[in-house]
């Protein structure tokens, strides 16, 4: 059985929430799932719309926070 690949998608409303959303795809990971959330794979000046595209194509399901 492949790792399911997990794409996190959140509002950046606050720090409070953007934590609980790391804290989120750091379980899965911790858990077996691979799961992806910008604060691990974008730097500034990177393309976010590319990013997102990318990874919800290749995602086997989408997290919405």
């Amino acid at each position: 059985m492949s790792t399911p690949k997990v794409f996190i998608s959140y509002s950046h409303d606050s720090q409070e929430h953007k934590k609980w959303v790391l804290d989120l795809a750091t379980r899965l990971r911790n858990s077996g799932v691979d799961a992806i959330i910008d604060q691990w794979e974008l730097r500034p000046g990177d393309d976010v719309p590319y990013f997102m595209e990318t990874h919800l194509a290749d995602s086997d399901y989408v997290v919405m926070v």
